[in-house]
């Protein structure tokens, strides 16, 4: 990716249109310079903005309405347009990004403002339009880049202020940015999921601890049972426990098997003793029930007997009522006979009699029929013609009275339609007056509005500025920390300076003592050669003397120095000087680090002097933080106190707004009720005239004088129909009488005269039959009529029914004497007591005998059906144990959470990464620092000691020869290191990835931490860099930078706004 043209229209300091044309600098590094605050960093955020909808900075996000230039007018619309090539040579694609930001504008009709959602677009390299929304389209534009933004910002902008945040950055926090540039999320997702996995064998563990204890808690000891206590406390202790202790289920296990074995035995003579009492019951039972069925039939036998003899005591009176039924049946069938006999007889009596009357009346029925028929036809006839006189007078009238309907109707529509009139003319008046009022209204409104303009600029203003004093007061806040911690690491140099003092010292001191009794010993050394080796008259070895007046006299304090000794006290010597280095190295680095917060307080003082400048805050230059903090809490108490104000013109502007739309809905609401109540006056006017030419027309036609009159021949036709109907209707109703009765006499003559014959011969069989029936039976009249007298019908049913009782009761004693004799024989009467005392004491021992047993049936199949599951879930547990140590293992040694090897794999594949870019940056780093220095990792053996320090980073000093921890490195040094961090970043990001080309770097300050040889260093390698294709800006006002950078885009700021312009060498 390589910027071409930039375009910012009302974005930031920029207001009116302005194009930075990249392409026109002869050479690819080039400096972007201007004063502070001229708008340098708003070149950056732009290019940023356009590519990822945020500005550049980490730290002091802007997005929306905060990028809205407050020095253009609100109806300009903000825009950034970026026009960059992805790839090179034929491969070269062009690409064109716009991008609007979140800002307000005035509304396009009435009065008022409204906010503007962010928008951006994106040309292809075909001219077409990518024509998504604005997630697809920022989905995009990182897919073309192959860069977030947050990777873009480590690699390609680094950002003021933020350039050390990878340098220092953790091991975790490496980690994160280097998992989505190099996609190492496979080895997070690796040991993520053996984590899972681990987490479900443990799972697995502890349901099946729970399954053992629920079936645990299923074991039952028999109380005879002699290791019933060890049990039972092996049970507690399985069941209680939090953890699943193998040991514990096996001895478990183990004690259950052998309590099964014991059950089974105990349960086979238990069976046995059961079966026998069982047998012994069975019996006694049957001895008793034999016995009761003996005690039973003796009773039944005399019972019978006592039966039998009733019955023969009642044999006479039996057979006299037998008889007497008889007779009573008999004279009451003769009784129905004699009645059949009287039934008939008056039936043929009375059918004669009805026939000879019959035959009287019927020529009188005849002839009133005819009569009847020929009145009946008169009178229909005259009904027909006054039928049809009605018809005609009822549809002459009905058209007439509908006319006089209509005349009346239509005389009501004229005198409501008037009404209706007059009122439409009242209601268009209304309106109208209702118009001119709201017009009144709506000026007053407008006027306000007017007034109250200028608030939401006002509101987006303060807005705008609280957040900048927000930010002001947390950059005041940072800004103390700083310079809290540079007091703090001032009183650690002291002190360390101090040690360093003390240890030199001591050390001197030692070193002193150490000379001097090494002096002593080789004296000593000396002294006693010569006290053994010169005698008088012997030349001296040394010198040659042949007297030796004065030879060398060893002191007695010294006589016990030895070799041993003086080994020692050269360690002890050797001990101090380490100790000194070690206290200098310590000084020294307390001193670099309270330099480089020193720095860092400088820069951040600088910052937030640029800063309070940009904000439009009257300060020196030579600010103090104090100073600062109480410009910035007074810049915060103004705007609270304007805070009340600028919302309560706000809510005023927007209270008028909202009084002139409803006033715009009203004045065309009335409007439209004025148009209408025009037009219903004028449509009721039509309708009136209508219906006035419609009465006239009607008055001319009618045929009658009035209503009245039409009514009253309409009622005269009326009557007289109905007169004509109800004569008619009598006389057919006389006619069908006359003719119904004629006809029911002649077919009454003709069943009497054919029924007749046959009553009489049906009752004279009655009477022959009735004859027989008292010759039959034995009876006379006089005697029948006695009994049927005397005796009913029911009386003879009941006497029958003592009768079958008798014989009934008297053949069942019989059945039931046999039965018990035979049953009986020869046997005597049993005693029941004694036999059922022998069955409860058998009863109650089969009952005990059948508890035992089911007691031990009991334990027998609880205990085995707990055995039964609970050794397969050993096994189980066993195999899922094995699985779940293999995974934890794995899992702790992967994810870094083993003492001593704290760093985990995807860490462990991201030093390899690390590693090439370290090769890459120190390429850089030590041309820059005229090879003082070296980036390195930290040792693969130490990185994982404490916590995870694989991403960690140490600075190696060629001049020391040791390493250190980076945060020692000065402002300048650490500037260089940050910088070859990123270039080395991005050399592996673009040889891991094809996709991914690179060839634009910006840099927003920094250089002015920077000696001259360690600037010019660092600007000949980025000019050795930019001989290629990538281009490279700097944005800086550092004045030595423009001596050494031929190409300059110049940034200046006047009251209308910032403007760039090139320097071309």
């Amino acid at each position: 990716m390589k910027p071409l043209k930039l375009t910012m229209q009302a974005f930031g300091s920029y207001v009116t249109p302005g194009t930075i044309d990249f392409e026109r600098t002869e050479q690819n590094l080039f400096l972007i310079t201007g004063d502070t605050g001229a708008g340098k960093t708003t070149i950056f955020d732009a290019i940023v903005f356009a590519l990822y909808g945020e500005a550049s900075s980490g730290m002091n996000k802007k997005n929306g309405n905060e990028l809205q230039s407050q020095y253009a007018d609100p109806q300009i619309s903000p825009f950034v347009e970026l026009t960059f090539s992805e790839g090179d040579g034929i491969s070269r694609q062009i690409y064109t990004v716009r991008r609007t930001p979140r800002h307000i504008r005035p509304v396009k009709r009435g009065h008022g403002t409204t906010e503007e959602k962010e928008t951006v677009s994106l040309i292809l390299p075909d001219q077409t339009e990518f024509s998504r929304n604005k997630k697809e389209t920022d989905e995009k534009i990182v897919e073309i880049l192959g860069l977030t933004k947050g990777q873009f910002m480590q690699v390609a902008m680094i950002a003021q202020g933020e350039f050390m945040e990878l340098l220092r950055a953790k091991s975790d926090d490496k980690k994160v940015i280097f998992r989505k540039l190099f996609h190492t999320e496979p080895y997070q997702k690796i040991v993520e999921e053996l984590r899972i996995r681990c987490k479900e064998k443990e799972k697995d563990i502890g349901e099946i601890r729970t399954v053992c204890q629920t079936e645990v808690g299923h074991i039952s000891v028999p109380e005879e049972y002699e290791r019933r206590e060890e049990i039972q406390e092996l049970l507690i202790r399985v069941v209680d426990s939090r953890r699943f202790h193998a040991e514990d289920m096996e001895l478990l296990l183990g004690e259950l098997q052998q309590m099964c074995g014991y059950i089974q035995a105990g349960l086979l003579g238990i069976q046995e003793a059961a079966e026998a009492a069982e047998q012994a019951r069975s019996q006694a039972q049957e001895r008793l029930n034999r016995a009761e069925q003996l005690q039973q039939a003796y009773q039944q036998l005399e019972e019978a007997e006592t039966v039998l003899q009733q019955c023969k005591e009642n044999a006479g009176e039996m057979q006299r009522l037998e008889q007497q039924i008889r007779t009573i049946r008999n004279a009451w069938e003769i009784f129905d006979c004699f009645e059949l006999v009287q039934t008939n007889e008056k039936t043929v009596e009375q059918t004669e009699t009805e026939l000879k009357n019959l035959e009287e009346r019927l020529p009188e029925l005849v002839q009133r029929a005819e009569e009847g028929t020929k009145l009946e036809e008169k009178a229909g006839e005259a009904n027909r013609k006054k039928n049809s006189v009605y018809s005609r007078v009822s549809e002459r009238v009905g058209q007439a009275l509908k006319q006089f309907q209509k005349m009346k109707d239509t005389q009501k529509d004229l005198e409501g339609q008037q009404n209706d009139l007059d009122q439409a003319k009242q209601n268009t008046k209304a309106v109208q007056e209702q118009k001119e009022q709201l017009t009144a209204q709506i000026a007053d409104w407008k006027k306000q509005e007017m007034e109250k303009q200028a608030a939401p600029i006002q509101l987006a203003r303060w807005e705008s500025q609280q957040k900048s004093v927000e930010r002001l007061n947390q950059e005041v806040a940072d800004t103390k920390d700083l310079e809290e911690a540079w007091n703090r690491q001032k009183k650690t140099v002291v002190t360390t300076q101090q040690k360093f003092r003390e240890a030199s010292l001591e050390y001197r001191q030692e070193q002193e003592r150490y000379e001097a009794m090494r002096q002593i010993f080789f004296n000593m050394q000396a002294g006693l050669i010569a006290r053994e080796q010169l005698k008088p008259g012997q030349p001296c070895p040394v010198c040659g003397s042949l007297e030796h007046p004065a030879p060398c006299e060893l002191a007695e304090e010294h006589s016990t120095l030895t070799r041993e000794k003086l080994d020692e006290m050269s360690v002890s010597v050797e001990e101090r000087r380490k100790e000194q280095e070690s206290c200098a190295s310590s000084a020294e680095a307390a001193l670099e680090l309270a330099n480089e917060k020193e720095k860092q307080l400088k820069e951040a003082l600088e910052r937030l002097f640029g800063h309070l400048q940009e904000h439009g805050c009257e300060i020196l230059e030579a600010v103090e933080l104090a100073l600062a903090e109480a410009v910035v809490q007074d810049e915060m108490q103004q705007l609270k106190e304007q805070e009340q104000q600028v919302n309560a013109e706000v809510a005023k502007l927007k209270q008028a707004q909202r009084h002139l739309q409803e006033a715009e809905e009203e004045t065309e609401k009335l409007e439209t009720q004025y148009k209408a109540a025009q037009q219903k006056e004028q449509e009721i006017h039509v309708a009136l005239e209508g219906n006035r030419a419609v009465l006239k027309q009607l008055q001319r036609e009618q045929s009658y004088t009035s209503r009245e009159a039409a009514q009253a021949e309409l009622d005269l036709a009326k009557k007289e129909k109905e007169q004509a109907e109800r004569a008619y209707e009598e006389a057919s109703k006389e006619a069908k009488r006359a003719g119904k009765a004629r006809n029911e006499a002649k077919a009454l003559q003709k069943r009497y005269r054919q029924d007749l014959p046959k009553q009489k011969e049906q009752a004279l069989q009655c009477r022959q039959k009735y004859e027989a029936r008292m010759a039959a039976f034995g009876l006379t009249t006089e005697q029948w009529q006695a009994v049927t007298q005397q005796y009913t019908r029911e009386e003879a049913d009941l006497f029958q029914k003592k009768l079958d009782a008798h014989k009934a009761q008297q053949a069942q004693a019989q059945g039931r004497y046999t039965s018990a004799k035979e049953q009986i024989g020869a046997q005597g009467k049993p005693d029941l007591e004694v036999l059922q005392q022998n069955l409860q004491e058998a009863e109650q021992v089969w009952k005990s005998r059948q508890e035992e047993r089911e007691q031990w049936g009991t334990y027998a199949r609880v205990n085995s059906e707990s055995y039964a599951r609970l050794m397969p879930k050993m096994e189980e547990r066993a195999q899922i144990l094995k699985e779940h140590q293999q995974i934890s293992d794995l899992y702790q040694r992967l994810s870094g959470n083993i003492s001593g090897f704290r760093m985990d794999l995807e860490t462990f594949v991201q030093r390899q990464y690390l590693e090439r870019i370290l090769y890459a940056a120190n390429r850089r780093f030590l041309e820059m620092s005229a090879g003082q220095f070296e980036l390195r990792m930290y040792d693969l053996d130490k990185a994982g000691e404490g916590k995870n320090h694989g991403l960690d980073l140490m600075v190696y000093s060629a001049v020391t020869g040791k390493v250190r921890e980076v945060r020692t490195l000065s402002g300048g040094e650490s500037f260089m290191a940050a910088l070859s961090l990123a270039l080395g970043m991005a050399d592996q990001i673009q040889e891991s990835s094809a996709a991914i080309h690179l060839d634009v770097m910006f840099i927003d300050e920094g250089f002015g931490s920077l000696d001259e040889h360690s600037r010019n260093q660092a600007v000949r390698v980025l000019q050795e860099m930019a001989g290629g294709s990538k281009m490279i800006g700097i944005i800086s006002h550092v004045t030595e930078l423009k001596q050494e950078i031929d190409d300059q885009l110049l940034v200046i700021k006047d009251e209308s706004g910032s403007h760039v312009r090139w320097q071309i060498s």
